[in-house]
C-alpha cells in the first residue's frame, strides 16, 4: 500500500513539477517530526498504509509550497494537518502499552490441621542452617520423653521460618530443619514410622514479622499429632 501511494504521488508531482519537491522546509517541520515519530514506533512494519498516507501528504504539501513560489496556506495547511493526523494514527497503532508488573503472589502452603500441637520451646538452629544448637537439647529431650510415654501417637515435625529472605529459600530451610529434628528424635529411641517431617517456610506466622521479637516467635518447631 505504501509503495503504491508513494508511486502515484511521485508520478503526479513529477508530471506537474518535473522533479520531486524537497520536504526539507520549515513549513513542514511539524509533519516531518510526526512522520519520524511514527517510523521510530515501527510504522513501516505495523502501519505501512497510514505511514504512506502521511508521506504522500508531505510530498503534496511540499509541491504546493514550491508550485506557488511560497507558502500556500489554503492548500498546504490542510495537507500538513491531514499528514500529521495520519502519522499520529500510525504511531498510535504501533505503540504497545507497557505491561503492568504483577506482584508475585505468596505461595500457599496447605497445612493439614493437626489433632494436637505440641510446641517445642527452646529449639534453636545455627544462622541460616539446619544444624541444631546445643541449647536445644533440653527441649528435644523433653519431646523424646513425651513420645516415649505416649506410644499410641504419630507426629509430624513441623518447622517454620520468619518472612525475611526469598520464599523458596525459606521453604527449603524449613524442610531441612524439620528433618534435622526428626533425625534427633529417631536417634534418641523414637521409632521412625511414628514420625514424619514437613517444612512450612514462612507460612502461618503466629507473630508480627516486622519486629525482632515477632520473627523469633515465627522461627519455631512444633509436633503435630496426627
Amino acid at each position: 500500500m505504501k509503495k503504491i501511494i508513494t508511486a502515484i504521488t511521485c508520478l503526479s508531482i513529477s508530471a506537474c513539477a518535473g522533479h520531486l519537491p524537497s520536504t526539507d522546509k520549515d513549513e513542514l517541520a511539524s509533519l516531518h517530526t510526526a512522520i519520524q515519530n511514527a517510523r521510530n514506533a515501527g510504522a513501516e512494519k505495523c502501519a505501512p498504509a497510514e505511514l504512506a498516507k502521511a508521506e504522500a501528504k508531505q510530498l503534496y504539501a511540499a509541491h504546493e509550497i514550491e508550485e506557488h513560489g511560497g507558502y500556500n496556506v489554503s492548500e498546504a495547511d490542510e495537507l500538513i494537518a491531514s499528514g500529521i493526523a495520519s502519522a499520529k494514527a500510525a504511531e498510535k497503532k504501533c505503540s504497545k502499552p507497557k505491561p503492568v508488573a504483577k506482584s508475585k503472589p505468596k505461595p500457599v502452603v496447605k497445612e493439614v490441621k493437626p489433632v494436637e500441637v505440641i510446641k517445642l520451646e527452646g529449639v534453636y538452629f545455627e544462622n541460616n542452617s539446619a544444624a541444631l544448637k546445643a541449647s536445644s537439647e533440653a527441649s528435644l529431650n523433653h519431646a523424646v520423653e513425651v513420645l516415649k510415654k505416649r506410644k499410641d501417637i504419630q507426629v509430624e515435625v513441623a518447622a517454620y521460618t520468619d518472612s525475611r529472605g526469598k520464599d523458596s529459600y525459606n521453604q527449603h530451610l524449613s524442610e531441612l530443619r524439620a528433618n534435622s529434628v526428626k533425625a534427633y528424635l529417631i536417634s534418641h529411641g523414637i521409632a521412625g514410622n511414628r514420625i514424619s517431617s514437613h517444612g512450612y517456610g514462612e507460612a502461618n506466622p503466629i507473630a508480627d514479622n516486622n519486629t525482632k521479637e515477632g520473627r523469633a516467635k515465627n522461627r519455631r518447631v512444633e509436633l503435630h499429632v496426627q
